[in-house]
Formats: structure tokens, sequence, C-alpha cells
């Protein structure tokens, strides 16, 4: 599984161990297939995964679903950023921002269209009542935690646990500190995986990040 991508080298877990990574690049004869987080893949090559070594992926499988960011005036092209992933986990602030329910429904469209499920995690629950807003999701069929109390945070670890989800959230509702309590230590990890070892975090690029209860949870 693709873990990151960064200047045309990918990261990559080996059989689902996630102590057994690779960087990898992709074979000539693959030419400009695009690869991204999620993506299943070949590799052939040097999977010792030891400093300064390459793998080769060789083949990309037919994904299950796929998550697109559509076009718009900064890119004019529509492109996928994940693969494979189960849930899209919604992250939205109760206040400070305000939920804004464009950008929810543009995401339940991808999600639907992908064929993800999604789930709307609520955080800052604390500053204001999110009772309407959740009544709205829910009369949709869309499922609604309040992620800014334990209990919801509780209840999402073991929706998540096993499976591949994909987060996504405005700077400023509390993704990252949701990212920080369903994954331990996830600022090391994230510093591991993004960059292929380069030890940054490009926050314009998804990185998979592994679940204590197995699986991975796919920060976009």
């Amino acid at each position: 599984m693709v873990v990151s991508v960064d200047r045309g080298r990918w990261g990559v877990v080996l059989d689902g161990d996630p102590d057994r990574r690779v960087v990898a690049m992709r074979a000539r004869e693959l030419g400009r297939t695009p690869i991204v987080v999620g993506d299943d893949v070949s590799v052939v090559g040097d999977l010792s995964g030891r400093p300064d070594t390459l793998a080769r992926i060789v083949r990309v499988a037919d994904r299950r679903t796929v998550l697109r960011r559509t076009a718009d005036d900064t890119d004019p092209y529509e492109r996928i950023i994940v693969a494979n992933a189960e849930l899209m986990l919604i992250v939205v602030a109760a206040a400070d921002p305000p939920p804004r329910t464009g950008f929810v429904e543009r995401a339940l469209i991808a999600a639907f269209v992908g064929g993800v499920t999604p789930v709307v995690c609520v955080t800052k629950t604390d500053l204001a009542d999110p009772t309407d807003f959740e009544r709205e999701l829910e009369a949709m069929g869309v499922e609604v935690l309040r992620t800014g109390v334990e209990d919801g945070v509780e209840q999402l670890r073991k929706l998540i646990d096993g499976h591949v989800s994909a987060l996504i959230g405005h700077s400023g509702v509390g993704k990252s500190t949701l990212v920080n309590r369903i994954v331990p230590e996830a600022d090391r990890e994230t510093g591991e995986v993004s960059g292929v070892g380069k030890g940054r975090h490009t926050s314009s690029s998804a990185v998979a990040l592994e679940l204590p209860g197995g699986g991975f949870v796919i920060d976009t």
C-alpha cells in the first residue's frame, strides 16, 4: 500500500506490515500512470528498506474506491487524491469557524460518487450546540459523531480500526488535534512517512498514518 508521495518517490508498506517500508520509484513501463496514497501496488527490486535504497513500482491494482479533487481556478484538472478508502471522515467545528455546509455538501458528493462511506466528525462542541446541523445530516442518512468529547473519539476509534479512512477538513476546525488523539505519536509518524524519509510534512500532500487497532487514516 502506498502511504506517502513526494517528488517522484513513493513510500510503500509491504504486505500490510507497517514495520516493512520501502521507498520506490515508478517503473519506466508505467509511463505517467498516476499513483496515489492508498493505491495497492506491486513492487520489485531492493525491498530491504535500508537507507538510500529504491524499489520499483511495476503495477497499480484496480482501485476499489476513489476520492477526487475537482478542477478549479488554480488547477484545471480533476485529480484522484486517495485510493481505496472505505470511510471519509469530514471534520467540521461547531463554532470558530462555524460549519460550512457548502464544504460538507461537496465532500458528501465526492464520497458518494467515489464509493466511500462518509462520517461527519464535529469538534469544538463545547463552544456551540450543533444539534440542528447534526439533524440535517442525519436526515440525509449520514452518520455524525461529536468528536469534541471523549465518548465521540472512542466511537470513532472503534469505527475506523482495521479500515482505511480518509480525513478532510478546513484549517482551524481541530483536524490536527483529532489526528493526534486517534493516532498516538502522530507528529512523529507523519514526519517518518511524509517526504518518504526526509522528515518533513507537506500539508498539501496526503499521508497515511497507522492506527493502533490496525488500518490507516489518510490525512489529506
